[in-house]
């Protein structure tokens, strides 16, 4: 999994979606994806659909989750 994150540009909407829900407590929607990132809701969709490919979120019932750690995301941030 840490080798596909680490495939993903930190200036993407795909990354700040993941970091978004990584950081989130709770399963979301897309909208609310959209919403809190003040990104186009079809560019959300498109994006979780390609995160959902590659095994970094899971759609649930309730809505998208992060397979991923907060430690995740900071090792891809600032490892040498």
């Amino acid at each position: 999994m840490e080798s596909k994150l680490a495939e993903i540009d930190p200036t993407t909407s795909a990354f700040k979606i993941i970091v978004f829900l990584t950081f989130k407590d709770h399963p979301m929607k897309p909208i609310e994806i959209a919403r809190g990132l003040g990104e186009n809701g079809s560019t959300v969709r498109a994006r979780l659909a390609e995160l959902n490919k590659e095994g970094l979120v899971d759609n649930t019932n309730d809505g998208y989750v992060s397979n991923l750690t907060s430690y995740d995301i900071l090792m891809r941030l600032f490892k040498p």
